[in-house]
């Protein structure tokens, strides 16, 4: 390319490098636009080398075909038998209505024309994306998705998590409200959570139980739990609650078995907990300045191109980096099934204390024991944290709903354990479906979802030809295929059957494949075609045209300014404002899942008081 002339030009060009021997050639393949064909031939004769100053572009389909019809309605050309007369007999120059045009401009300085006019001048071929173009696009915004490689995945150690791991994807993609509901609503049960034990810790000094006991149950909310009996839901209540009281009431001394015991429990969750939540956080607010940065640059280039492909993509993706961000600070444990067998067994143990203590047993039996283990412990399903399932775990929520905000709700035993237990057994049976929170949170989830990618459908609507067409109807499509799952998980209840949970997956399918064939359209250039310049789905209201005009003309003659500041904006605004909140709630309640690095002090402490609590439990 040395010594040659780089052309650049308007809106619908594409820039070329012009070696000297392609110098005599030049006029036949370039766009002129004005009096710059003049100035470029006596540059030319004079040896400047400046033609980049010229609004010089090689053509395009379009621009073609824009001369090719004002050369047949000045009668100045004909193509094949489309002369100035054939032209206006025959259904290719539209002349109805413009929606969306200023109202003081005069329609008939508008050059339209219909889909059968655009396909017999124009042709039927696809304007496919330059290369160059293209490979900005994926740079641009394709590139920086990897964020999607932040999801909490689980290990690919055999076929099973393998599967598991494509479903929980196409979860996450092809429903990302229903995941984010279930997101949600598990981080709002931490929240919870953390209000009733800071209400408590007003008038209690037991910090390290309460603690301990809350922040189990909200990380037996991300498994799936079958529904319990009274006496097996009496068990779990007594092994989280008993050690609050500890031998404040009574003379025995099960408050301390079980405090040792639930020590160690969330003593392994914990140690079970995925870390590295803040340089996570702020490789995610990295990507964030870039998105916002991206979005900025889309926005100053749109109106120069005209072509709103690139903000429309951006904004079609804004819902990802809000599903991250929330799957971050709702952490899933490094390994789902050790979680799942430290549960079982801790219920084992506490059933062998409480055994103890009624007489059924003589001796405590400490997993594990050759006989049967202890009735009444249930087993903890898979695990259905950030989505991966769905469906509904509400145990969590009904236990502190039963709980009071003041005194002690476990004071005596074993009156004050069956008794919550019956009344959380009778909240899970009546909340069959969902609990009020729970749907406001899905409500925000959807709207939150859908008005992100409405932002890019509102940016390709009212982009000229306005009406509804190829890109402005992709974009509604996936609005409304990711939307199935979540519309079912409104009816259904807690664990939906097979067929339904068979029916979600293929829903979420569709929608995720849409969506990857929606972007392949976009980065290509395969929708600019005759049909969808046309916008034909709005007709006869909008659409059922196409127009040759530039953009600098386009702006000024349809607003569409104003259309494109506002889905940046709030394009911008809709993440950063869900990542602050995320992160600060997250902080408020961290103390929850906090241990020290150095190792448990915990059981130190218990080592020094003489720890009775058979540990093997924990070994294994």
């Amino acid at each position: 390319m040395a010594g040659g002339w780089r052309l650049t030009g308007f809106q619908g060009c594409k820039m070329q490098i012009v070696e000297p021997w392609q110098y005599e050639a030049l006029p036949r393949c370039v766009s002129v636009a004005g009096d710059g064909v003049m100035k470029w031939k006596a540059d030319r004769r004079a040896g400047s080398r400046s033609l980049s100053r010229h609004p010089l572009c090689v053509k395009n389909k379009f621009d073609i075909c824009r001369e090719r019809v004002i050369g047949i309605m000045e009668g100045n050309t004909t193509y094949g038998d489309i002369t100035n007369v054939t032209i206006w007999e025959r259904p290719f120059i539209y002349t109805g209505n413009i929606q969306g045009l200023e109202p003081h401009l005069n329609r008939s300085d508008v050059l339209t024309i219909t889909y059968e006019g655009c396909v017999a001048m124009c042709g039927p071929d696809v304007e496919l994306r330059e290369p160059s173009s293209a490979l900005s696009m994926v740079a641009t915004w394709i590139f920086p998705l990897a964020i999607v490689l932040s999801l909490p995945y689980e290990t690919f150690h055999d076929t099973y998590k393998v599967i598991k791991t494509v479903a929980a994807t196409v979860n996450w993609l092809g429903s990302p409200q229903t995941a984010l509901t279930a997101t949600i609503f598990n981080f709002w049960q931490i929240k919870r959570a953390n209000a009733l034990r800071n209400r408590r810790l007003r008038t209690e000094d037991l910090t390290r139980h309460w603690t301990n006991a809350f922040f189990v149950l909200t990380s037996l909310s991300q498994y799936d739990i079958p529904e319990l009996h009274p006496n097996q839901l009496e068990t779990l209540l007594y092994g989280l609650f008993r050690p609050t009281v500890q031998g404040f009431y009574d003379e025995h001394h099960d408050g301390e078995l079980t405090g040792q015991l639930l020590d160690q429990l969330a003593f392994q969750l914990r140690m079970l907990r995925r870390r590295a939540v803040i340089p996570t956080l702020a490789s995610l607010g990295t990507f964030l300045v870039a998105f916002v940065f991206s979005v900025v640059l889309s926005f100053a280039d749109t109106p120069e191109s005209g072509s709103v492909d690139q903000l429309g993509l951006g904004l079609l993706y804004t819902w990802l980096p809000m599903l991250v961000i929330f799957t971050i600070v709702d952490r899933n444990p490094v390994s789902a099934d050790r979680v799942r067998v430290l549960v079982e067994r801790w219920l084992h143990n506490v059933q062998a204390i409480k055994n103890q203590r009624d007489g059924t047993s003589p001796e405590i039996r400490w997993w594990p024991t050759p006989n049967a283990p202890p009735a009444n412990v249930f087993r903890v399903g898979r695990f259905i944290g950030q989505g991966r399932s769905v469906q509904y775990a509400g145990l969590s929520h009904a236990v502190m709903a039963e709980l009071p905000s003041k005194g002690v709700a476990t004071r005596t035993y074993p009156g004050d354990y069956t008794d919550l237990a019956a009344r959380v057994h009778s909240r899970l049976q009546y909340e069959r479906r969902r609990p009020l929170s729970w749907f406001v949170i899905a409500l925000v989830s959807q709207v939150a979802v859908v008005a992100v990618v409405m932002l890019a459908f509102m940016l390709a609507f009212n982009t000229p030809t306005v009406g509804l067409g190829c890109w402005s109807g992709s974009f509604a499509l996936y609005a409304i295929l990711s939307s199935l799952t979540w519309i079912l998980s409104l009816v259904i209840r807690r664990k939906p059957g097979r067929w339904l949970t068979g029916l979600c997956y293929f829903c979420n399918t569709l929608a995720l494949g849409w969506l990857i064939v929606a972007t392949l359209f976009i980065l290509t250039g395969a929708l600019n075609t005759c049909y969808c310049q046309t916008s034909p789905y709005g007709v006869p209201r909008f659409g059922g045209y196409m127009t040759f005009e530039p953009a600098s003309k386009l702006r000024h003659m349809f607003n569409v300014t104003k259309y494109w500041a506002t889905a940046a904006g709030f394009g911008l605004s809709i993440p950063v404002v869900v990542f602050f909140t995320a992160v600060y709630n997250w902080h408020k309640c961290a103390h929850l899942w906090k241990m020290p690095e150095k190792g448990n002090t915990e059981e130190a402490e218990l080592v020094a008081r003489g720890l009775r609590v058979d540990m093997r439990w924990t070994a294994s």
